[in-house]
């Protein structure tokens, strides 16, 4: 948001008023460099030459491409920005709201809201200038406010006031004779100072100030303000650019918001950009929408993980066959496994796609036992997946994982998948090795158990198993063989949690069969046991080599 927020004019980037020092990673000579391309209409100007028509022109338009650039020139942080656009943003509609400032904004009538009000005054006047039935009633209005005016202060303490502030300025011009007034202001600017009373629940008697109420509140009436101007002013399309605009709202109000507020916005031709963490503020079924972006661990800065925004359509997300990821024809798997985990999906950094809660339950508990073991911190350990952002999502069932996964492929997510291999002997990089699920299905493999022809249901469970390998990638899936239960010892079929509870917490060691080397690759545990090593390491060294004089 902030590149945007530069990149049209915004803000600047100066050594007196550059807000942040440095926006990757706190070093000095890590410069910013911002490219972005924008379209806009025409608007008049004075008469000019323009170099590439070879022409004079008294119009001009935002419309190009335009690169802001920082240097360190001396010890200074200067900036450039190559074209020039100085001034011709004033001329579009920008509406920049940072939702978690805008009750102090409103209160200081500052920056966002500051911006937003001095719009709404301009289009107040505009009202009002071209409103022939308020124009007819402003002699009346001047004569009314006189006599009430000079009514109240007759003979009043404030009226003696204000004839020695008469005189004394009087007196310090000179003598100059001269008048002062003391009243209302003018009709052409009584409406621009006018400030939002609100009452709820049918209170017309005692209205509040706006910037006395809630943040929830506050920011639904700031909405109603910018929608207003959105539906009144359709000559102009308008840029929108929000900061978090669920803040301070109910789960189900941010789904009502985003379709009647944003969608709406949208629909009238006006341009919505908005930065949000809440699954409620997306269409899942229209990812071109989608813009997700993630923190890089390892060079601490954001990197985009999708970006396929195009023409506004439609389409539902589809995968690299260009058949539909999610669409109304698996609705039903959508409900159980998708709608309930979006959050999950689309603000992680990594998911673990397992089949049950029991998988969930096992695994979660060894991973704890295990960072416990190399680092020696409960607390961390027990926060350890929430402090990587790496959540476990439930499928519920291997043909509903097709779709997890290609849901993850398709946000550039990282995935692995857990599943139970549902046959007794190990064949899975046998079944790894075919390329198509014709070659499979003429194998022996898939033809024969033994000697014995397979059954139509030993055959679906292969192809099954076989999908999964295929779509996930054998590096990227690991399966409990022949499920999680006999993995770890429990003999029972009857998927008690409490059971697969006390069996996971008795063992002292987690084989390769249950947690594998590439699950702890991918879970980061092997560099928790580096980093532990090479502390351990570091301190023995300097234990043995003390050369301290004392």
């Amino acid at each position: 948001m902030n590149s945007i927020l530069y990149g049209v004019g915004n803000k600047f980037i100066q050594t007196n008023t550059f807000e942040r020092n440095d926006l990757h990673n706190l070093d000095y000579t890590n410069q910013i460099r911002i490219r972005i391309e924008l379209q806009g209409s025409d608007f008049t100007c004075p008469q000019y030459w323009d170099r590439q028509s070879n022409s004079y022109r008294t119009t001009k338009s935002i419309t190009g491409t335009y690169e802001i650039t920082t240097e360190i020139d001396d010890s200074e942080l200067k900036s450039g920005m190559q074209p020039s656009m100085f001034g011709m943003n004033k001329h579009y509609n920008i509406f920049y709201i940072n939702f978690h400032n805008i009750k102090d904004e409103i209160k200081t009538q500052r920056t966002s809201w500051g911006n937003l009000t001095s719009f709404l005054a301009k289009h107040i006047k505009s009202i009002v200038d071209t409103d022939t039935s308020m124009a007819a009633k402003k002699e009346d209005y001047e004569n009314e406010v006189e006599l009430a005016t000079d009514k109240v202060l007759k003979n009043s303490q404030l009226s003696a006031f204000i004839d020695k502030i008469k005189e004394n300025y009087s007196t310090n011009l000179r003598n100059n004779s001269c008048e002062v007034k003391f009243g209302l202001p003018d009709y052409e600017d009584i409406f621009l100072q006018m400030i939002f009373k609100v009452g709820l629940n049918g209170d017309n008697a005692n209205l509040i100030p706006i910037d006395h109420f809630g943040d929830g509140y506050i920011s639904m009436f700031v909405m109603a303000v910018i929608q207003a101007i959105a539906e009144s002013n359709t000559d102009d399309r308008c840029l929108f650019l929000f900061e978090e605009p669920e803040s301070f709202l109910h789960e189900n109000h941010q789904e009502y918001f985003y379709k009647t507020v944003l969608c709406n916005l949208a629909e009238k031709g006006h341009q919505v950009i908005y930065t949000t963490h809440s699954d409620r503020m997306v269409d899942i079924f229209n990812t071109k929408s989608i813009i997700r972006i993630e923190l890089e661990e390892q060079d601490k800065q954001t990197v985009v993980k999708y970006n396929n925004v195009g023409e506004f359509s439609p389409t539902m997300p589809t995968n690299s066959n260009g058949q539909e990821i999610i669409s109304f024809a698996n609705f039903n798997s959508y409900i159980k496994s998708v709608e309930p985990n979006l959050n999950k999906i689309l603000f992680s950094r990594k998911v673990v796609l397992v089949e049950g809660p029991n998988d969930i339950l096992a695994y979660k508990i060894a991973i704890e036992r295990e960072v416990e073991k190399a680092h020696g911190d409960k607390k961390y350990a027990e926060t350890y997946l929430s402090f990587l952002n790496i959540a476990f999502v439930v499928h519920h069932g291997k043909a509903t994982a097709y779709l997890l996964i290609e849901l993850c492929k398709h946000f550039g997510l990282d995935y692995f998948v857990i599943n139970d291999w549902d046959f007794e002997t190990d064949f899975v990089t046998d079944l790894a090795n075919f390329q198509d699920e014709n070659t499979l299905k003429q194998d022996n493999l898939y033809l024969k158990d033994g000697a014995d022809d397979r059954s139509s249901n030993s055959k679906a469970m292969i192809t099954t198993n076989w999908k999964l390998l295929n779509n996930s990638g054998i590096d990227k899936i690991h399966f409990n063989i022949p499920k999680l239960e006999r993995v770890l010892g429990y003999q029972s079929d009857d998927k008690d949690s409490l059971g697969i509870l006390n069996t996971v917490q008795k063992l002292i060691y987690y084989t390769e069969t249950f947690l594998p080397t590439k699950l702890k690759e991918f879970l980061e545990l092997d560099k928790l046991t580096n980093l532990t090593e090479n502390v351990v390491e570091t301190a023995n060294s300097e234990v043995d080599t003390d050369e301290l004089p004392f």
